[in-house]
């Protein structure tokens, strides 16, 4: 389980209500909000709607649960033989959740809209002129259903406490034990061969089988990685009955069996977006800290209005802001900016880009229904639920 400081959170005081969050999957709701406010529906339709006039894009709103929007749109892909370039999506959506989101594909006839799962099914079916494109959305509306409710706190005063909150990158964005800020180091400083070995080799907080699974990987690479014979029938042998989940460990390690010493090579057999989410982590780590110590020093009513999340492009000057990031990136060992500039791997560079520093909470409401209670509030795109629940759970048992 991550710590709130493993993810660069400093300080940040929760009301420490007790409750079960996440035991099912319908128990965190997340709807896509559309840019003219409408809300996404998770009901599948009694009826279904006449389409408009053909146009370029088959558009839908997609229900789905216990799959991240990546893995659906594999999903997707595979089902209707189209390639997964075709399929675009607006916003990413939680896995272990019940969630809606609007997706279009180029160019597909309805009759060929083929979900054929029973954790997934259209609805909304349209045609668009646009596609999809990540950012164009409003925002998302939650609904949380916590068990075992506990609360010594005055729940009628937190609508009001909580309408504004730091807006920090929530515990999803940094993987499991917080392995990703430790690769993102390993890669800013080209220690390749040390961010392969993490990945792939390192105690995660997974299923029991992938443990065991990566107990025989250490077993059977670790003397390969280090330079010294191994049998190659035998690491073969565990690589085939390596489960589904661990497919970047297989495809990485076959390919690092061929191209001894590649470790960029290994590395780039992960799909860009996901090396991207790791590389992005250490950027998200010091935006969380700088933040943290920007509300600690001079407090949330004098924050900017947004802070920068450092890229390799960025000049720091003078200002408070300033400041505390190079004190961040002194204490991580970053001493240029022009180390996020990997030149080995140009398409995971990290950009400069501006982040609002305050995160604000619409619509929120808590319910109580006996021992349970129902939590409701919308936020805006970019934003993460999960900082709303830190704040009144404290820290997570589970990393959505």
């Amino acid at each position: 389980m991550l710590t709130l400081e493993q993810i660069g959170i400093e300080n940040f005081h929760s009301y420490n209500i007790k409750g079960s969050l996440f035991e099912r999957e319908e128990d965190f709701k997340v709807q896509e909000i559309e840019e003219d406010g409408s809300i996404l529906g998770l009901e599948k339709e009694e009826e279904k709607k006449p389409l408009n006039e053909k146009k370029d894009y088959l558009s839908f709103t997609l229900v789905k649960r216990g799959i991240s929007t990546p893995e659906a749109v594999k999903i997707l892909s595979r089902n209707m033989h189209i390639s997964f370039k075709r399929i675009a999506y607006n916003g990413n959506k939680d896995k272990r959740a019940l969630t809606s989101q609007r997706i279009t594909i180029f160019k597909l006839d309805p009759e060929r809209l083929n979900i054929n799962s029973e954790r997934m099914f259209a609805r909304d079916v349209a045609y668009s002129n646009e596609p999809c494109k990540i950012g164009k959305l409003y925002g998302n509306s939650f609904t949380v259903f916590v068990r075992n409710f506990d609360s010594t706190v005055d729940i009628e005063s937190i609508p009001k406490e909580i309408s504004k909150l730091p807006n920090f990158y929530g515990p999803q964005r940094f993987g499991a034990s917080s392995l990703n800020i430790e690769i993102s180091r390993h890669i800013l400083k080209q220690e390749f061969k040390e961010a392969f070995k993490t990945m792939v080799l390192n105690e995660r907080t997974e299923s029991k089988a992938a443990a065991e699974s990566r107990v025989l990987l250490r077993e059977a690479f670790s003397d390969y990685l280090e330079g010294r014979r191994i049998d190659k029938t035998s690491t073969e042998e565990v690589l085939s009955k390596l489960p589904h989940s661990l497919y970047f460990e297989r495809e990485s390690l076959k390919y690092l069996l061929q191209h001894k010493n590649d470790y960029i090579g290994a590395i780039r057999t992960m799909p860009k977006y996901a090396r991207l989410l790791i590389l992005q982590s250490m950027q998200y780590f010091i935006f969380n800290k700088t933040l943290s110590r920007a509300i600690e020093r001079y407090g949330m009513e004098n924050l900017p209005k947004e802070i920068p999340v450092v890229g390799f492009s960025m000049e720091l000057g003078s200002d408070n802001i300033s400041q505390i990031i190079k004190e961040v990136m002194s204490e991580e060992g970053i001493n240029d900016l022009k180390i996020l500039k990997i030149e080995s791997m140009p398409e995971a560079s990290l950009k400069v880009f501006q982040r609002p520093s305050i995160l604000e909470v619409e619509n929120f409401s808590i319910e109580r229904n006996e021992e349970n209670a129902i939590i409701k509030f919308d936020l805006k795109k970019g934003s993460y639920a999960t900082v709303v629940l830190l704040k009144l759970f404290g820290n997570l048992s589970y990393n959505i």
